[in-house]
């Protein structure tokens, strides 16, 4: 399948770890795509996974209000970002739409949903800020198979001081990959 994302608006600048994590995965893998906005990257992991030929659940977990329900939402000063971003997002996810499973939720109770030691590959990047990011990573790593893979987008200390200081306290330097702003750790 052709890829289509670049027609989607959004902030994705990663498919290299995309690309590098469906190739790594097993067949009959889960996986988890946290923080969607109107479905530019999912729209990019959602083709890899069907090209791959791979059995592979795709989970995509987004509140589509905003970072934690009660603040101005991350998008809000987006010029772009008029009316439902769920609705937009669920039309331009469309050609893919069949595979992708959505969560409207936050991404720390989502996380509930699912067992330990159950899922593959978990790309966070929903909340940007410390306090947000440390709980994503406390409830979800449970939640990742011996051998999976855990990565999240925004690792820069200048623009999001906190995501660096919430992946570095949770990973040791060694376990940290960095793929431009993203960081990629295999469990």
């Amino acid at each position: 399948m052709e890829h289509f994302y670049n027609k989607i608006d959004g902030f994705f600048n990663y498919p290299d770890v995309f690309v590098r994590a469906i190739k790594s995965i097993p067949n009959n893998s889960h996986i988890v795509e946290i923080g969607a906005y109107k479905g530019c990257s999912t729209a990019h992991l959602a083709v890899e996974v069907i090209n791959s030929g791979k059995n592979i659940k795709m989970d995509v977990i987004d509140s589509w209000n905003g970072e934690d329900g009660t603040t101005r939402p991350a998008w809000a000063d987006y010029p772009k970002c008029t009316g439902d971003i769920f609705e937009e997002f669920k039309t331009n996810l469309a050609p893919v739409w069949h595979i992708i499973n959505p969560i409207q939720s936050f991404s720390h109770i989502a996380a509930d949903l699912y067992a330990d030691n159950s899922l593959d590959f978990v790309f966070v990047d929903a909340c940007h800020y410390y306090e947000g990011v440390k709980k994503d990573l406390i409830k979800w790593l449970p939640k990742m198979k011996i051998g999976s893979i855990i990565a999240g987008h925004d690792y820069n200390p200048i623009s999001w001081p906190g995501v660096v200081r919430a992946v570095n306290e949770s990973f040791t330097k060694d376990q940290i990959q960095l793929m431009g702003e993203c960081w990629f750790i295999q469990l």
